[in-house]
């Protein structure tokens, strides 16, 4: 099996020094003040309008609406602008392809225009131990499991979710808020979640092969060096992700034998202590 070029893209950023010797991976785990955990996430704006390179859940209703084929990536791409604008035409708006509250209201999804800001509520105060956290971000990826991969998504279950999408929501009903990494800053077309996951100068790194329940499991590209793929980590050598190829939340093995992709030598540890 082979990643999909819609794994390729989304979340491919290069690690410095990934290719040939000198790997530079995560930050100095010594020098890291580690997140505190928090009761409440700080609230998302959402209500964005679709434009050009857009992604998300958002796009896949729109997509939907329009007829167009359940393959299509979830992304303003030229086909989804072409079908937006035939639809405005027909229906008396302006025709610029960009999806806002109006086009979106004319379209009669049935959906909330602000269906983009959703984010789990954390699940414990702030006195809940490691332990309890982990275990809640283990249960909650677990409700996702053989719901959709959708490309930018990071909605409830139903709604679907791509890898990091999957791992932001996880850690938010969890208690940890990893700003400035957000649900808004996730659908955007050059932004790469998997990649400031692993370059975020407040998550703990630790080596992979101390991998514990709950850490964060990163992949790269093997000729490009790029990063392209975060999952959770059960133990066992088990974890939890959302993967491109078979479109769907699943739990598979650590190991696995995919000629173009690797782990990463390090895991994000969100709750160290």
């Amino acid at each position: 099996m082979s990643l999909s070029r819609r794994s390729l893209l989304r979340g491919a950023v290069l690690v410095p020094g990934a290719v040939g010797a000198g790997l530079l991976t995560g930050p100095a785990s010594a020098a890291v003040t580690p997140l505190a955990p928090v009761a409440s996430i700080t609230p998302a704006k959402g209500h964005h309008p679709l434009v050009p390179g857009w992604t998300g859940i958002k796009v896949k209703v729109v997509q939907h609406r329009l007829g167009l084929p359940a393959s299509s990536w979830e992304a303003v791409d030229a086909t989804t602008l072409a079908a937006v604008k035939d639809f405005q035409r027909a229906n008396g708006l302006r025709v610029d392809g960009v999806v806002d509250w109006r086009t979106w209201g004319a379209m009669a999804t049935g959906r909330s225009w602000g269906m983009d800001r959703w984010q789990a509520t954390p699940r414990w105060g702030l006195s809940a131990g490691r332990a309890r956290r982990v275990e809640t971000m283990v249960e909650h990826a677990m409700t996702y499991v053989g719901h959709e991969y959708v490309w930018g998504g990071a909605g409830r279950p139903h709604e679907g979710v791509d890898c990091s999408g999957l791992v932001l929501q996880c850690l938010y009903r969890a208690g940890l808020d990893p700003q400035p990494i957000s649900v808004d800053r996730h659908v955007e077309p050059t932004y790469r979640t998997s990649y400031e996951f692993y370059r975020h100068p407040r998550l703990v790194h630790a080596p992979l092969a101390r991998a514990r329940r709950g850490d964060l499991v990163f992949y790269r590209n093997t000729s490009t060096g790029r990063i392209n793929h975060v999952a959770i980590y059960l133990g066992d050598g088990r974890l939890v992700e959302a993967m491109s190829g078979p479109n769907v939340v699943r739990v598979a093995p650590l190991k696995r034998t995919l000629s173009t992709q690797s782990p990463m030598p390090e895991v994000v540890r969100p709750f160290p202590v």
